[in-house]
């Protein structure tokens, strides 16, 4: 059985639009927002129902950092993520985070599952679905600021960011169970002004994107 994990109902109402539930099958979860909610909501079902899902499928939207070059991801485009950070977790000084000495912390990047990433290619191959893949950053706080978004972007080199990934993959890994994370961009982090962010329309494409994954994912 596949899990699917969201943190909002707004993510994920649009899946189960698009592809019946099947709880024999697939079944999903209502994670919440922030690592808290998603790390506690998540151990909660895994240990509930041990032993009955094969693969988890995290989706949603994401804010995409600024590339002045222009080959950053741009708003409504899809991301994989091949690695999740805890991006602000630490010491938050004025122009980079600087991570807790590691007799404090197990880790802070957790690398996702590789086959999981490259069965989902070739689905979006398939269905001729551009995409960009690479690293996302979990904040615990939304950068609002441009300069927020520039720091975090040049220090891990990263996509996009968002505010449960991390959490869900460290469940995940504690749990021995393959994850797959894929974000439509909403926003791009910049000085913060909703006017310019696309949020239903990001919500309807990640889970048009999913279902075709899931789809494929179902008939193996």
């Amino acid at each position: 059985m596949i899990l699917i994990v969201c943190a909002t109902e707004l993510e994920l109402q649009p899946l189960l639009e698009i592809v019946p539930a099947d709880e024999s099958r697939w079944t999903s979860l209502l994670c919440g927002v922030g690592v808290v909610e998603a790390t506690l909501s998540l151990s909660r079902m895994l240990e509930r129902r041990k032993g009955e899902f094969e693969a988890v499928i995290h989706f949603g939207v994401g804010g995409a950092y600024v590339e002045s070059s222009g080959k950053g991801a741009k708003l409504l485009e899809l991301c994989l993520a091949r690695e999740e950070i805890f991006g602000d977790f630490g010491i938050c000084h004025k122009d980079h985070i600087e991570s807790l000495p590691e007799h404090l912390v197990r880790k802070s990047r957790y690398p996702l599952d590789t086959n999981l990433l490259k069965q989902c290619i070739e689905v979006l191959d398939k269905q001729n679905i551009a995409f960009l893949q690479g690293t996302f950053v979990t904040v615990a706080g939304v950068s609002a600021t441009a300069k927020r978004g520039d720091m975090l972007k040049n220090q891990y080199d990263a996509l996009c960011e968002n505010m449960e990934g991390a959490a869900v993959a460290r469940v995940c890994e504690e749990f021995s169970l393959p994850l797959l994370e894929m974000r439509c961009i909403s926003n791009y982090v910049e000085n913060r002004d909703l006017s310019r962010w696309k949020l239903q329309e990001a919500c309807q494409s990640a889970a048009t994107y999913t279902a075709y994954v899931l789809r494929e994912l179902l008939q193996k």
